[in-house]
């Protein structure tokens, strides 16, 4: 009888499915007119939770259009899947449209309104059209059910929103009417049925078909953004092109503002190696002088699960170590009188180098 799933459902909603599920249920008794008026009453409130659910889809879909319009790379092929869903529901929705007047025209004649049957009792219409006819539409509805459901819940990664969606749009066969053997789905809900009760049933599938399109739609406006880097933290690094630099050359750095996210670190590998720590800090031991490379890779993984890699690659120099004294006035020193030094270390500030002598001393002018 549709759908199982009544976690997602409205208040109103629940009620309707327990009216038809109640009024099913008198059927197996009588077919009064007040439980046949019961189900005109049940088809109306679905056809206004219809058109309710319509307008919440048509909002999604907007919403999805306007992301591509904006970013077509990144909303675009969401975008289109959107449009692909929307058409295939709304070739549904009109194939059942067509099976609901073919009921009514089988009960009441040719000017016959589905909405409104003059012999809502007749239980052979939907027989007729569903079941037992040569050109019966039954098998042809399931299949195009079957086909449906196999597309959308593709698109669906939440498995309990697939669960879901798979028992809403079940086409199983089921046990009716007290028998031992289950029967085929259209058999089931179709064959001996009131003219009123097939077509409520076809208007709940229609619900049916709504929700399952708008799930759908939520999960591909999610997925717009599921790749993205979602970050917690800014941080500010100073990046020197050069710690050394000449007298009379200009000291050039970059100046940035990074994102991290704190709470999913990216993993950094180095010459195929990882990193043993996660703020990316490399040491390297500089043993010997010389012009050196290195290269790696940074993973970063995404709240969708899905892992980016990010390559880099950098050099650097190591020279010996070494300081530059010289003296200003003359090559030779002589006792009992200043003699001005120069005292130098190539990419140590003055204010950081000392020096200690031995016979003599050493003061900082």
């Amino acid at each position: 009888m549709g759908s199982n799933n009544t976690r997602n459902l409205s208040p109103r909603q629940k009620m309707i499915n327990l009216m038809y599920i109640v009024l099913t249920a008198m059927l197996a008794l009588s077919v009064s007119s007040d439980v046949l008026d019961g189900f005109g009453q049940v088809d109306e409130g679905l056809s206004r939770s219809n058109a309710n659910v319509e307008s919440r889809n048509a909002v999604l879909l907007d919403r999805l259009e306007a992301v591509a319009s904006q970013n077509p790379e990144k909303g675009g092929a969401w975008r289109d899947k959107a449009v692909e869903i929307h058409s295939m529901t709304g070739s549904l929705y009109a194939l059942i449209d067509t099976l609901k007047l073919a009921i009514a025209v089988e009960a009441d004649g040719e000017d016959a309104d589905p909405g409104n049957l003059r012999h809502p009792e007749n239980r052979e219409a939907s027989s007729v059209v569903m079941v037992t006819a040569p050109d019966a539409r039954g098998k042809e509805l399931r299949k195009a059910i079957e086909r449906y459901r196999e597309q959308v819940t593709a698109l669906v990664s939440d498995s309990v929103k697939r669960d879901n969606l798979q028992r809403a749009l079940s086409t199983d066969p089921m046990l009716r009417d007290g028998a031992l053997a289950k029967r085929p789905w259209e058999e089931a809900l179709f064959l001996s049925k009131p003219a009123v009760a097939s077509v409520t049933m076809l208007t709940k599938l229609q619900n049916d078909l709504l929700y399952a399109e708008g799930e759908v739609l939520v999960a591909l406006l999610a997925n717009v953004d599921a790749g993205d880097v979602r970050v917690n933290e800014l941080r500010a690094f100073v990046i020197p092109s050069s710690r050394n630099v000449m007298r009379g050359a200009s000291y050039r750095a970059d100046i940035v503002l990074v994102a991290v996210d704190t709470t999913q670190r990216p993993r950094v590998y180095i010459d195929g190696r990882r990193l043993d720590n996660d703020r990316g800090v490399l040491e390297i031991d500089a043993s010997a002088t010389g012009a050196f490379s290195y290269s790696g890779y940074i993973e970063l993984p995404h709240h969708d699960g899905t892992v980016t890699r990010h390559d880099f690659e950098s050099s650097y120099n190591v020279i010996e170590p070494g300081a530059t004294v010289s003296a200003k006035m003359m090559n030779v020193l002589y006792a009992g009188i200043d003699n001005p030094l120069g005292i130098s270390v190539p990419g140590v500030p003055q204010s950081s180098v000392s020096a200690t002598m031995t016979n003599g001393s050493l003061s900082r002018h």
